[in-house]
């Protein structure tokens, strides 16, 4: 092969590895150009504290009543005479009251020990005090008197007639009570409200007792 043909394939192989170069350089750039970056990398977010919950916060809820029960109870009395005149006669003072009153339940939460609440992360265990009566009280804006009559002549009439029978109502209207199951109901009642309470503070493995002592129904 001559010389100049020589150096003609010297100058078109240049040419051809220059543009096998830009092609490569093209396709390098067109890569970096078109290829998205990489996602960010992740920062891990910092664990959330436990929840908290101290016996003292519980125990600043005081007396809390849980369920009221309304009920309405007829009392009678009667004064029986000792002077023999009335006693002869058959005279009497006699007294009829219908007595509305209200009676609620719940616990005294005053009562709780450091032992009765526990707790492990998001677990916790809390034991109630056994339910009871908090208060009986008579509606005296309803309580009215029935029937009264007083026909006695030698002795002055019971001043105290009318105390004595909202006392006996009283206690009527929390036996009533009782025996509606009001200490169950407060049970339940009370169970359902510390088991949302505590749920709400965050914690997710949550169990709310009664105390074992027996409440008398």
């Amino acid at each position: 092969m001559n010389k100049p043909a020589q150096r003609q394939y010297a100058v078109w192989g240049g040419i051809a590895a220059a543009a096998l170069a830009g092609i490569a350089l093209i396709a390098f750039f067109a890569g970096r150009l078109f290829t998205p970056p990489p996602p960010p990398t992740a920062t891990p977010l910092p664990t959330p504290p436990p929840p908290v919950v101290t016996i003292q916060s519980i125990k600043a809820q005081a007396k809390l009543s849980t369920i009221e029960y309304n009920t309405v109870t007829e009392i009678y009395r009667e004064e029986v005479p000792e002077g023999w005149f009335d006693e002869l006669l058959g005279t009497k003072e006699r007294l009829l009251m219908l007595v509305y009153g209200d009676v609620q339940a719940g616990f005294d939460l005053e009562k709780l020990k450091e032992e009765d609440l526990w707790t492990d992360g998001k677990r916790v265990r809390l034991v109630l005090p056994a339910p009871e009566i908090l208060s009986t009280s008579i509606d005296f804006d309803r309580t009215h008197i029935v029937y009264y009559e007083n026909n006695l002549i030698l002795e002055d009439n019971n001043p105290n007639l009318q105390g004595e029978a909202l006392e006996e109502a009283q206690k009527a209207i929390e036996e009533a009570a009782l025996k509606e199951k009001i200490l169950d109901k407060a049970n339940t009642h009370g169970k359902l409200y510390y088991e949302n309470f505590l749920r709400s503070l965050g914690f997710t493995d949550v169990e709310v007792v009664t105390n074992a002592q027996v409440f008398e129904e």
